[in-house]
């Protein structure tokens, strides 16, 4: 997925999945928010960074701040968890602009749960492609062991067939994932 809008399919997969335990607003805006950074440097024209570590050295990079394990659970996460919380208070506005949605109320917990998820799935599937992203952020620099072409035409190919399977499953069930808000 070079381009964030790409992200959106295996997201979409992975949400399929597990629809019923987590928050749909939560889980696809963390799993975009995570790209608000390189998009600053590269269509916006920021500066990239030149952070330095803990332990020394810098990191570097257009995904130097959000994509790494501390950002997600720090950052982006509780972010998230935020907004989708004052989105709620918004509730009877969401129910008469769908006035054929079923709001489903979700505990903080369960939204950042939901947001952990992701912002994780975003980055897994971003290690298969990017040198400069550092999982030990804040701490220390680590170089991204994880780049591998066929890793991500995998994901890509196999998200391709999760949704339709995963609709199916669903439709089974007899779940209507598209009436539920947020």
């Amino acid at each position: 997925m070079p381009v964030t809008p790409l992200h959106v399919l295996p997201t979409l997969a992975a949400y399929l999945l597990v629809s019923k335990r987590v928050h749909l607003f939560a889980f696809f805006s963390a799993a975009l928010l995570i790209d608000v950074e390189p998009m600053l440097y590269l269509l916006f024209g920021v500066p990239v960074p030149k952070i330095p570590l803990l332990l020394g050295g810098e990191s570097t990079g257009v995904h130097a701040i959000t994509h790494n394990p501390f950002a997600i659970i720090i950052l982006v996460a509780p972010s998230m968890t935020i907004l989708a919380k004052a989105l709620e208070r918004m509730k009877s506005f969401w129910l008469t602009v769908f006035h054929d949605a079923v709001w489903v109320n979700r505990s903080i917990r369960s939204i950042y749960f939901s947001a952990l998820l992701g912002a994780f799935l975003h980055l897994g599937w971003d290690l298969t492609m990017h040198h400069d992203i550092n999982l030990a952020f804040p701490i220390y620099s680590v170089p991204n062991p994880f780049i591998n072409q066929q890793s991500l035409d995998l994901i890509w190919n196999l998200s391709l067939l999760a949704i339709p399977l995963a609709l199916m499953l669903n439709a089974r069930r007899g779940e209507k994932l598209l009436k539920t808000v947020p």
